[in-house]
């Protein structure tokens, strides 16, 4: 079995960087690289096509919308479907990079989350990988800089985070998953309840049962909840007030939005935000929205 495993050094996708290289690809089943093992960190998600993951002696289907986190010297492969092709964004960090990110930066996280940031696969909604691509983009001109890829390595594994700490269950029906990953991109959000009825495209009387039955709420609840945590996001990651973040999350009223806010994170948003900043502030993305848009509706 060893014979069969390709072992690639630093050198090979490196090539002379010191940090970090971005890298977007495109193979398929003929010219897959087949099963391998490497000291360096893959953090790669698929753009276009599927296949199947082999990872930690484990099968996963994957699909379009799909990251996977490596480990070192993990045995691993991303096998395109037969007469398809996979299209691929691949950020390759040393491993020493990784390992310093987790100690200094990750230090008071728990060692559950801190453990699922490597050798994780999962499904990713539109939204979270046209952030990926755009945070990529920019890493892409940063010249191998240890401050950029630390910077994007915050911001991933605040996406990470996000995404086990709000997860949707694996029976929810097709049409009602697509539904709720849509509802959350951040034109849809402000329209709220409306919106996702028109997502969903079925009687909302029927949505309300299928809603409560697989997420124990009612949709107005996931909405506003969706919204909380992109207004969490955006505190974070941007120097929008709170009055500007209500308006971009579909909130009415920023003193109503404040309340639900509070009630949810224990902290009022300026409070949160205050507390959430690091030493330097530049270790934020500044790639959100240039402006908040136009007022929206009433919330759900």
């Amino acid at each position: 079995m060893k014979k069969l495993v390709a072992e690639f050094t630093p050198e090979s996708h490196l090539k002379g960087n010191k940090y970090f290289r971005v890298i977007h690809g495109k193979t398929d089943r003929v010219h897959s690289v087949g099963l391998h093992k490497h000291d360096f960190i893959e953090i790669i998600w698929i753009t276009s096509g599927s296949g199947t993951l082999i990872a930690d002696a484990k099968t996963r289907y994957f699909s379009q919308n799909f990251l996977y986190i490596s480990n070192p010297y993990d045995v691993h492969v991303l096998e395109p479907d037969k007469n398809t092709n996979m299209t691929f964004t691949e950020i390759v960090v040393a491993r020493s990079v990784m390992e310093n990110f987790k100690s200094i930066f990750l230090a008071e996280e728990s060692e559950e989350l801190k453990t699922k940031f490597g050798g994780v696969s999962m499904k990713l909604s539109p939204f979270e990988i046209s952030y990926l691509e755009r945070a990529a983009s920019e890493l892409a001109w940063q010249n191998d800089s240890l401050f950029s890829i630390y910077r994007f390595l915050t911001n991933l594994y605040w996406q990470i985070k996000n995404v086990f700490s709000s997860a949707i269950p694996g029976d929810i029906p097709d049409w009602l998953y697509e539904a709720c990953q849509r509802i959350r991109d951040p034109e849809n959000l402000p329209h709220g309840l409306s919106k996702f009825r028109e997502i969903c495209g079925k009687d909302m009387s029927y949505v309300n049962r299928t809603v409560r039955k697989y997420l124990n709420c009612t949709p107005t609840e996931f909405i506003n909840d969706a919204r909380l945590r992109y207004a969490k996001w955006l505190l974070e990651t941007s120097s929008f007030s709170a009055g500007e973040i209500s308006e971009m999350c579909g909130f009415s009223d920023v003193a109503y939005f404040c309340r639900k806010f509070k009630r949810k994170y224990d902290e009022t948003p300026s409070g949160f935000r205050k507390a959430s900043k690091t030493d330097d502030d530049d270790f934020t993305f500044q790639n959100a929205p240039s402006k908040a848009p136009k007022k929206a509706g009433k919330t759900a």
